[in-house]
């Protein structure tokens, strides 16, 4: 009896032990799971985030890995670029979701090795936690215009002297071709997610040696969006194109005119020595908002202009080479201030001498909130019948985020070689990018206004 009494103790105590067992492992798993499903969490929040940033980002041409690889660093995760390790993430972004199209979708994965406690003892200690996440602009890809020319008569085209008008195969020769919105040589304007819109010329008295052609390209120029509207279009034979085809319309006039806050009232001047001698020995300068009455950036290396609105009374002018850079600016160029030293028209290869010099960069922004929001660059000239010229040139390149708007100022974009990234709603009297330059215009226009629209999660 004694030896079944002491067989049963052991099974007793096997018994008991291996129940311990049990309830450990059940209770190791519980711990795992329950660290896998709060990394899933951490991870999932990072992966929305970034979806979120990137497709933001994507609306002002920002790279949209970038934004989504800031948007996961700054939501606690270690990301690298390479297989991720113990306690490393990577991130990847594309762009659309299979199966949706009309809209912009960006889609952001993040993998992430998360560390487990007793599954190590019997496998890898690290399991792979891979989320994904989509997000979409709350603005669908739009023919509202992000290009618009307000103009009724429409400016001289440089160099163009015949014309293919309003779809006809019939060239006309030896004419002055006038545009609100043109490109010429091999220029390109590029406009993916908006539309291109002339109020004018719809047609030349005949015999008057000119012809109309609200939005024109030529010289092997293109003009590429999702829509282009205007009284009158053209081409000519050299390989010159237009898309989406032009729709003969009028336009419905001033898309911003309704929505721009009062005028800032100029103060004091405020020009530094250096500005005002033209002579920072090449050196590295920051100014502060305020009225400047001869804003010129001769011999200065790189400008850094702090958040606010700089208005200027006289005239704008850059040194070719130099760098303007600021994030939250609204520059003004009051009424009767001029963007060169001579308040030029057209004349052969752009306007002359420039408001931005060939070979400067720019990188401006604009604020996103406040009185002046989303507003990069107003020209105030406040006569349609005597319009400002203001050109931005080429030859390096610059980035613009906000509106320009500028209803009685013909805008020369890009005047020599040069690719430019903006993302702008564009209004001016007339728009016309020379010298071989490409200007991309990322804006996602929103039902009115300057303001750019928000972005949402889609799965």
């Amino acid at each position: 009896m004694r030896i079944f009494k002491e067989e049963s103790g052991q099974a007793l105590l096997i018994t008991a032990l291996f129940t311990g067992i049990v309830f450990l492992g059940v209770a190791a798993i519980a711990i795992d799971v329950g660290m896998l499903y709060r990394e899933r969490r951490i991870v999932q929040t990072a992966a929305d985030a970034g979806a979120l940033a990137a497709a933001a980002g994507e609306s002002k041409g920002t790279n949209i890995t970038t934004a989504a690889d800031l948007a996961a660093k700054q939501n606690g995760l270690n990301v690298v670029s390479t297989t991720p390790t113990a306690g490393q993430a990577t991130v990847t972004a594309v762009d659309g979701i299979a199966g949706r199209s009309g809209t912009a979708y960006v889609q952001v994965t993040v993998t992430d090795q998360a560390p487990t406690f007793f599954m190590g003892a019997f496998v890898s200690k690290f399991r792979l936690v891979s989320v994904s996440a989509a997000a979409q602009a709350s603005y669908l890809t739009s023919s509202n215009g992000c290009l618009t020319g307000l103009s009724s008569t429409g400016a001289v085209v440089p160099y163009a002297s015949g014309a293919e008008t309003d779809g006809s195969t019939s060239m006309t020769w030896g004419t002055t071709v006038m545009s609100d919105v043109a490109t010429e040589g091999s220029s390109k304007i590029i406009a993916p997610n908006c539309g291109v819109v002339a109020c004018g010329p719809a047609s030349e008295a005949s015999g008057n040696g000119k012809t109309a052609a609200a939005i024109y390209a030529w010289g092997s120029g293109s003009i590429s969006a999702v829509s282009n509207s205007a009284p009158s279009y053209g081409t000519d034979n050299s390989g010159s194109t237009i898309s989406a085809a032009p729709v003969i319309k009028t336009c419905s006039g001033d898309p911003l005119a309704s929505s721009m806050p009062a005028k800032p009232t100029a103060g004091s001047c405020i020009d530094p020595s250096w500005m005002s001698s033209h002579n920072a020995g090449g050196s590295a300068e920051t100014i502060s908002p305020g009225t400047y009455c001869n804003f010129n950036t001769e011999n200065v290396s790189t400008l850094t202009m702090n958040p606010g609105v700089y208005i200027v009374t006289n005239t704008f002018s850059t040194n070719s080479g130099s760098t303007i850079k600021g994030s939250g600016v609204t520059i003004v160029l009051a009424n009767g201030a001029i963007a060169n030293s001579g308040n030029c028209t057209y004349v052969a290869g752009g306007a002359t001498p420039y408001g931005v010099g060939n070979g400067t960069t720019m990188d401006i922004s604009a604020p996103t909130s406040g009185t002046y929001a989303n507003i990069a660059i107003w020209d105030e000239n406040s006569s349609a019948s005597t319009p400002d010229t203001v050109t931005f040139g080429g030859g390096a390149s610059s980035t613009f985020t906000g509106a320009i708007y500028a209803p009685n100022t013909n805008l020369v974009l890009g005047n020599g070689s040069g690719t430019s990234a903006i993302s702008s709603n564009i209004v001016a009297n007339t728009i016309m990018v020379l010298g071989g330059s490409t200007i991309k215009n990322n804006y996602l226009p929103t039902s009115s206004g300057a303001a750019a629209g928000g972005v949402n999660l889609a799965q």
